[in-house]
C-alpha cells in the first residue's frame, strides 16, 4: 500500500463519528484504570460491565434501526414491558415454562409484533412524526400493563424454566475479597448480544432492506422515487422493532428471574443517548452497529465505575442529558455539511 494511499484511508477513518467513538472508550478507561487504583480491568469488573451491556446493548440495536431510517421509537420500553408481562403471566397460568423458557419467549415475541404492527400502521399510513405517535402508544401501551389489565409483579412465582435459563453462565469468575470468595458468572445471555450485533449489521449493510432504510432515512421522497415501497417498509420495521422487544424483554426477565411491570419505565433516556452518541443521526441515514456498541460500552462502563472512582451515582442523569445534546449538535453539524 502507498503512502498517499494510506493517509487517505487513514483521513477517511477519522471522519466516521465511531472512531472518535473507539477513542474516547479507550482514554476513557485508562483513565478510569488510573483513578480508580486499577480496579476496572478486574475480572470481576469486566463480567459485571459485559453482563450490564446484554440488555441494553439489544435494545440499542433495535433504537439504530428506527433512527437509520429516519424515525424516533420511544415506546419500545413499555412494548417490551407490557410483552413480557402479559407473556409470563398467561405461562404462569397455565403451568408453561417449568422445563424450558421457549413458550414465554415466543408469547413475548408475538404480542411485541403485534404491538410494533400497531406502530407501523399508524406511522406508515398517516405519516404522522414517530417521536409523536410512539410517545402516545409507549402512554398506551403503559396504562394497559397498569390499568386495564393490572399486571402484577411475578417473582418468586416465575416459571422454573425462565429462572433457570436466566442462570445460564458461560464461565464463572471467583475473587477472594478479604478473605471471602465471591463468585461472578458470565451470564449466556452475552451470546444474543452478540447475535443481535452481527444480525443488525448483516441487515444493514448486506440486504436490500437495510439499504431501504438507509434511503428513507437520508430522504423518504426521493427513496420512493427510487422505488422503495416505503409504507410497507415502515410497517414491517415497527413489526420486526416490536418482536424484538419483546425478545429482549424476556431476555432480562430471565436475567433478573423477576417480571416487573414498571421495569422498562425511563429505559429509552439511556438507550437513545447511547445510539446517538454512537454516530446515529437524528435525521436518520446514519449509524453503525459498531458506533452505538462503542456508546454502550461508554455509557455502561461510566455507569458501573462511578463508585470505583469516588462520583456519586445521581450524576448518571447529567451524563445522560449531556449526551443527548452533543449528539443533537453532532447530528445538526452533520446535517448543515451534508446540505451544502
Amino acid at each position: 500500500m502507498s503512502a498517499s494511499a494510506g493517509s487517505s484511508r487513514l483521513k477517511r477513518m477519522t471522519k466516521r463519528t465511531e472512531f472518535w467513538i473507539f477513542l474516547v472508550l479507550i482514554v476513557m478507561c485508562i483513565f478510569i484504570q488510573a483513578r480508580s487504583g486499577g480496579q476496572l480491568f478486574t475480572a470481576n469488573t469486566i463480567v459485571t460491565i459485559l453482563r450490564s451491556m446484554c440488555v441494553d446493548g439489544m435494545f440499542a440495536m433495535i433504537c439504530l434501526i428506527v433512527m437509520v431510517s429516519g424515525g424516533f421509537d420511544l415506546s419500545f420500553p413499555a412494548v417490551a414491558a407490557l410483552a413480557y408481562s402479559l407473556a409470563t403471566t398467561i405461562c404462569l397460568n397455565n403451568g408453561w415454562c417449568q422445563t424450558n423458557p421457549i413458550a414465554g419467549f415466543v408469547l413475548s415475541i408475538i404480542i411485541g409484533a403485534v404491538l410494533g404492527m400497531l406502530n407501523g400502521w399508524i406511522i406508515s399510513n398517516f405519516k404522522l412524526n414517530t417521536m409523536i405517535v410512539t410517545l402516545g402508544t409507549q402512554t398506551f401501551f403503559t396504562g394497559l400493563s397498569m390499568g386495564l389489565l393490572k399486571m402484577k409483579e411475578i417473582t418468586s412465582t416465575l416459571p422454573a424454566g425462565l429462572a433457570s435459563f436466566g442462570k445460564w453462565a458461560l464461565f464463572t469468575v471467583k475473587v477472594d475479597m478479604n478473605g471471602r470468595e465471591l463468585s461472578y458468572d458470565m451470564t449466556g445471555m452475552f451470546i444474543p448480544f452478540v447475535i443481535f450485533c452481527i444480525v443488525t449489521s448483516f441487515v444493514l449493510n448486506k440486504t436490500m432492506f437495510g439499504r431501504a432504510l438507509y434511503a428513507i432515512g437520508g430522504n423518504e421522497t426521493s427513496a420512493e422515487r427510487a422505488g422503495y415501497n416505503v409504507k410497507r417498509i415502515k410497517f414491517i420495521l415497527y413489526t420486526v422493532v416490536g418482536a424484538a422487544s419483546g425478545f429482549v424483554g424476556m431476555v432480562r426477565v430471565c436475567m433478573a428471574r423477576q417480571s416487573i411491570p414498571k421495569a422498562m419505565i425511563g429505559k429509552e433516556m439511556t438507550i437513545i443517548p447511547a445510539v446517538i452518541l454512537g454516530g446515529a443521526s437524528i435525521f436518520g441515514g446514519e449509524g453503525t452497529v459498531f458506533g452505538t456498541v462503542c456508546a454502550v460500552a461508554i455509557i455502561t462502563v461510566v455507569s458501573n465505575s462511578m463508585l470505583l472512582i469516588g462520583i456519586d451515582s445521581y450524576w448518571q442523569d447529567f451524563f445522560n442529558g449531556l449526551i443527548i445534546l452533543v449528539g443533537v449538535t453532532v447530528s445538526a453539524v452533520q446535517a448543515m455539511r451534508r446540505n451544502k
